[in-house]
């Protein structure tokens, strides 16, 4: 009678997470994947129970849910990159025009103190 009965094999920690893995990334069932691998079903449901994985459905939502946050962390990196050149270009383009406004002022200033004339127009003008 003792020789039917399957001889306790310990699995290691890691060994354990290979064949979770292994069981996550196929198509088989929890019994189809016991029989190809040898180990024994309930223990594969042991083994899912104590890592709190509930079934591979739930996974395999996980993947897709993780997959699609990772491409719009992608997007909204590239969106990111993006808006910070446009910033950069518009901080070059108003230090631009502050420097010409500058410009302007002072050749209005040269010219009204050398020439004399009047160049800025009055406010009550209309």
């Amino acid at each position: 009678m003792e020789e039917l009965k399957k001889k306790y094999t310990p699995y290691t920690e890691s060994e354990r997470m290979s064949y979770i893995r292994e069981y996550l990334s196929t198509s088989e069932t929890k019994y189809q994947f016991a029989k190809r691998t040898g180990i024994c079903r309930r223990l594969l449901i042991l083994w899912l129970d104590k890592y709190h994985i509930n079934d591979k459905v739930m996974s395999t939502e996980q993947l897709s849910l993780r997959k699609a946050s990772d491409e719009s962390l992608n997007e909204l990196e590239k969106e990111l990159a993006a808006l910070r050149a446009e910033n950069r270009k518009l901080q070059r383009a108003l230090q631009e025009e502050s420097l010409r406004h500058e410009a302007c002022e002072e050749l209005i200033n040269l010219a009204e103190s050398t020439y004399h004339i009047k160049v800025r127009k009055n406010s009550d003008a209309k």
